[in-house]
């Protein structure tokens, strides 16, 4: 036996980071993250019960940690800090509560009269249409019926008590988070953590809490107006739509809409056509002076997002998380944002897509074009 016969090719240090190289190259680089994200996705959707209420209380306690500064500095010991600010978030929660769960009971009662008022109405229509050649009587009998729309309302309501479905866990778990509210930034300083995630994380902290102590204040105030026009125009559980509007605030472009349309059926079936739609524009006139006066003065740091990805992770995280994903939504993507895609080169990109407007991606394509046009004529000739 020779000895090439023996010895055999022992490959080399830098030939086996180069067959790894060609592993994570191609097709496989990017289907590898895909499948991770995939595995990670489903796993949270899986555990959404259990989700829900951390980061809501999470959410929350970014919230009103804004308050808990401001008493610290007045000059009001820390602990006596968390629990005043704890006490008033706890009531408020007690608060709304009740009064969802009162407007359920008292929809029952309320029934009769919307079903009298329904029939008129929906065969008022009947008419007119059935004047102009078009039948719908099979349609308003199903669609329109009592018992829909008392299901539908139930439902609503229902899900507005799904908010505080987890009552004693959400409190503790708040009120836990409450606790370290203060002692959190110091020890993610001592940490000593990469100094890019470092700075994504205070970026993140400070534009969550900037965007949801100013949104929540602005919401309350604006609830509490609607809730004054309701009351005024004698609209049935005014306090209901005043919370419901809170609550609809943080979702991102389709939350007014929504907020308006339940006490305008509402004072449709009580009081008609007219008085549903004088609310109904009240309403919208004194929330867009509220948007387009009071907010961009106030609000004056944006949150970093365009309107396409905030209208996409409102129903990504829908699917996600439910009901109180909705809610969340800009918060949670803006923990993607912030945390994941700004921390790292290869991701920054995808960040910037989210932050910057299509129509400047756009004139950012057509200034490289003419750029690169005159250095590329000269080649050609």
């Amino acid at each position: 036996m020779s000895q090439d016969d023996v010895t055999q090719p022992v490959p080399s240090d830098r030939e086996g980071e180069a067959a790894k190289h060609r592993m994570f190259t191609g097709p496989t680089r990017l289907l590898l993250p895909l499948a991770l994200a995939v595995i990670v996705l489903y796993g949270m959707k899986y555990a959404s019960s259990v989700l829900d209420p951390i980061f809501f209380a999470l959410f929350l306690t970014m919230g009103v940690s804004p308050v808990l500064y401001w008493l610290k500095r007045r000059g009001l010991p820390p602990w006596l800090c968390i629990v005043v600010v704890m006490l008033v978030t706890v009531i408020l929660f007690v608060m709304f509560a009740l009064v969802i769960f009162s407007a359920v009971n008292q929809l029952d009662d309320k029934l009769p009269v919307y079903e009298q008022n329904l029939g008129k109405t929906t065969a008022s229509v009947q008419q007119w249409l059935a004047d102009r050649g078009i039948d719908v009587g099979s349609l308003t009998g199903k669609t329109l019926s009592p018992a829909s729309i008392l299901s539908a309302a139930k439902a609503l309501l229902s899900s507005m008590a799904g908010v505080f479905g987890n009552f004693f866990w959400l409190v503790l778990i708040f009120m836990f988070m409450l606790a370290e509210a203060y002692a959190i930034p110091a020890k993610i300083q001592d940490m000593h953590l990469d100094r890019k995630f470092v700075h994504s994380f205070v970026n993140f902290a400070d534009v969550t809490k900037t965007f949801l102590f100013t949104k929540g204040w602005l919401s309350a105030i604006m609830a509490a107006v609607c809730g004054l026009i309701y009351w005024a125009f004698g609209v049935d559980f005014a306090l209901v739509w005043a919370v419901l509007f809170f609550l609809l605030s943080f979702v991102p472009n389709i939350g007014f809409i929504l907020s308006v349309i339940p006490p305008f059926a509402v004072c449709l079936l009580e009081f008609g056509f007219v008085r549903a739609l004088i609310v109904v524009v009240v309403v919208i006139v004194a929330n867009s002076m509220v948007d387009n006066v009071v907010a961009p003065r106030i609000m004056s740091r944006s949150i970093g997002l365009n309107s396409l990805t905030i209208f996409l992770s409102l129903f990504f995280w829908s699917w996600l998380l439910g009901g109180l994903g909705a809610l969340m939504s800009v918060p949670l993507t803006l923990i993607v944002k912030l945390l994941f895609f700004d921390s790292f080169d290869s991701t920054r990109a995808i960040s910037e897509i989210m932050t910057t407007p299509v129509r400047q991606i756009a004139k950012r394509k057509r200034r490289g074009r003419k750029t690169d046009t005159p250095a590329a004529t000269p080649a050609a000739e």
